[in-house]
């Protein structure tokens, strides 16, 4: 049986992102991504919350490896 996958605008809705909502750069980056998509250079084909919360995740990984590197060096 297949389950049906819920749609941004469906009741219940939840991106896999959810824990990243709360992150200084989901509003700069949501921001930056709707001024980009506002003046025509980018064209957006997933939900937004998906494009913001992978890029905060990317971002979010990027500084935790960046900060085990550093620690390893002490």
């Amino acid at each position: 049986m297949k389950t049906k996958r819920l749609k941004p605008e469906d009741p219940g809705y939840r991106h896999p992102y959810v824990d990243y909502e709360a992150d200084p750069l989901w509003p700069l980056i949501e921001k930056g991504i709707g001024d980009l998509v506002k003046n025509q250079d980018l064209i957006e084909q997933a939900d937004r919350s998906y494009i913001v919360g992978y890029l905060c995740q990317a971002i979010s990984k990027g500084q935790m490896a960046r900060t085990l590197t550093e620690r390893s060096r002490d």
